[in-house]
């Protein structure tokens, strides 16, 4: 048996572009909150997001009072209790840690989409071959 049957690649790659789109937000307001005093940095961890997101216990579904109202969902994300050295205004965001840790984020979206792209090419193509 191979090690990957069974798996739904299009949602796997769908959750983790979706995780990682979460984890800029979080990691751009650590960024933005840097001089901001008493602030402490979040950290989201990824792994047990995108495990939670396909096990499909991110969300949590708001209740509708009205039939007209809309549905609302609200995603979840799993955080990292941080303990790391502050700056005399209690202040607990490295700069360089943040842009580092952004930059990477963004190379972990951009490979998901491009993986995502190559396997509709790939079925585009299998289905053309079949005509």
């Amino acid at each position: 048996m191979e090690p990957f049957a069974g798996v739904d690649v299009t949602r796997v790659l769908h959750n983790a572009m979706r995780v990682a789109a979460t984890n800029h937000r979080i990691i751009a307001n650590n960024v933005a909150n840097a001089d901001t005093p008493n602030y402490n940095a979040v950290r989201m961890d990824f792994q047990a997001t995108l495990r939670a997101a396909l096990e499909g216990r991110d969300r949590v579904s708001l209740r509708k009072t009205q039939a007209r109202h809309l549905d609302s969902v609200r995603y979840l994300a799993e955080f990292d209790n941080l303990a790391i050295s502050s700056k005399n205004d209690y202040n607990k965001v490295d700069l360089e840690e943040e842009m580092a840790r952004l930059s990477a984020n963004t190379s972990d979206y951009t490979t998901y989409g491009s993986l995502l792209v190559k396997y509709f090419q790939q079925t585009r193509n299998m289905l053309n071959t079949l005509r």
